[in-house]
């Protein structure tokens, strides 16, 4: 996706944001803040992609500040934990429903995990556990669930699930396993080591048991997310083999929606940002997007 102006606020902010909650004294604060302010500045322009300047840069601000990945690591941490303890109630209450009306649940229960989302910088990530009533209240802006549900039910695809925030994954994880009980055979990617912010990484996936829910695990390589120009070869390959994409989250959602990929992609999300909202369309801010492509 090309950047719109406020994407340069969001850059910053979100950026500044990770080196003040740092570990680092405050000399060493102002020194990398300043480098990383002038980076953003000096190379943002209109026709970069967004997803891959974003990677970029919170590349080179790790490598200047290693401790900003301790500082998502905490926050990933604490993330899963609320979510383990909330994931029964939702999985009882899935229980009580009947096979479109359940799906059709859990798909909503994965979408507003999309909130637990800290890269936005005007975004206040829900840091409580999610509970069906909320999951309930959620606003829906597009819901192409009948799609995704018509397709899935059948049973015998490839699915390529690509997750994206740590909590959120475990909210992901009763639908994952309602998409293999109706017979599908679902590859989880997942970001590389360190990560990037506070994406699933396949050290925090083995830690929760992710495991046990996927037939397989990818992680994309080189990149920090599924840029098709620097995946490796085990994910390019992977991509080939699926029938169908179900992409988690903006960054997903930035990326892949300008992107031909020759594949079936459904992306869950809540816009949480004014650009990915108007690409989308509608009054979809702080909304369920479930938006189907080539089904």
């Amino acid at each position: 996706m090309k950047p719109s102006i406020e994407c340069l606020r969001c850059l910053i902010t979100t950026r500044l944001r990770e080196v003040e909650r740092s570990r680092l004294v405050d000399s060493e604060k102002l020194f990398i803040a300043r480098r990383v302010v002038e980076e953003i500045i000096n190379n943002f322009n209109f026709e970069i992609e967004l997803t891959k300047f974003a990677t970029w840069i919170y590349k080179y601000l790790v490598s200047m500040a290693p401790d900003v990945v301790e500082y998502y690591r905490q926050l990933k941490s604490a993330s899963n934990r609320i979510a383990l303890k909330a994931i029964k109630e939702h999985e009882e209450h899935a229980e009580a429903l009947k096979d479109f009306e359940k799906f059709k649940y859990l798909v909503k229960l994965s979408a507003t995990a999309n909130l637990l989302d800290y890269g936005v910088a005007e975004h206040s990530p829900i840091e409580n556990p999610l509970s069906p009533d909320i999951v309930d209240k959620c606003s829906v802006a597009v819901d192409h669930v009948d799609k995704l549900y018509s397709k899935v039910s059948r049973g015998g695809l490839k699915i390529a699930w690509l997750f994206d925030n740590a909590g959120e994954a475990i909210y992901d994880s009763p639908l994952l396993a309602e998409l293999r009980k109706h017979g599908n055979y679902i590859i989880g990617f997942l970001k590389d080591e360190p990560g990037f912010q506070n994406d699933v990484t396949i050290d925090d996936a083995l830690s929760i048991g992710l495991d046990r829910l996927l037939d397989e695990m990818v992680v994309y390589g080189s990149s920090s997310t599924i840029h098709l120009d620097s995946i490796s070869e085990e994910a390019r390959r992977a991509i080939e083999k699926v029938d169908l994409l179900i992409a988690k989250g903006m960054s997903n959602y930035e990326y892949l929606s300008e992107v031909e990929i020759g594949k079936p992609i459904c992306f869950i999300l809540i816009p949480k940002c004014d650009v990915v909202a108007r690409s989308i369309g509608g009054d979809s801010k702080g909304k369920i997007v479930v938006l189907c492509r080539g089904l």
